[in-house]
């Protein structure tokens, strides 16, 4: 009876121990660089929610990168004011984390405009190393007569299998 008790226990334990490292493990592992953290996630998005970054003609911008295959990735900007305005933009960088350098290295630019307009968005899949990390960071600009307003934001990474 008590090799019965001792053995259920030490069952129990065992998974706990188990259960309770996988979530530390978990927690240890997001690392954060330069603002994004390092995750294993399929996607990653950001919103510029400031509402000190809007202003009279701008209302927001937000970005995207997402898994779409493996060695691949998609990425997402997108730009929108309160109103129609002369010229609207969005660029899209594509950066790679540098382990060696504990930074993030620009992969590529990408910039879409529109003229008398109040949207303008980029998307675009694209074939990148696997086995590192990518996010996506993006710049929103309007321009309304001699108005100019622009804000910014940048996901976190996620691994490319």
């Amino acid at each position: 009876m008590k090799k019965k008790i001792i053995s259920t226990l030490s069952l129990i334990l065992s998974v706990c121990f188990l259960f309770c490292g996988t979530i530390n493990a978990e927690e240890i592992s997001l690392k954060q660089v330069d603002g994004s953290y390092l995750t294993n996630q399929d996607s990653a998005e950001s919103t510029t929610e400031n509402t000190n970054a809007r202003g009279e003609h701008l209302m927001d911008g937000s970005c995207t990168v997402s898994k779409a295959g493996i060695g691949k990735i998609y990425v997402y900007g997108q730009t929108t004011a309160h109103h129609t305005v002369d010229k609207i933009e969005v660029v899209v960088y594509v950066e790679k984390y540098n382990a060696k350098t504990d930074k993030w290295d620009m992969l590529e630019v990408f910039t879409k405009e529109s003229k008398d307009n109040y949207y303008v968005s980029f998307g675009k899949r694209m074939n990148v190393e696997r086995g590192t990390y990518y996010r996506v960071r993006s710049e929103h600009f309007v321009f309304k007569g001699d108005d100019f307003e622009e804000t910014g934001c940048f996901t976190d990474g996620i691994m490319i299998d």
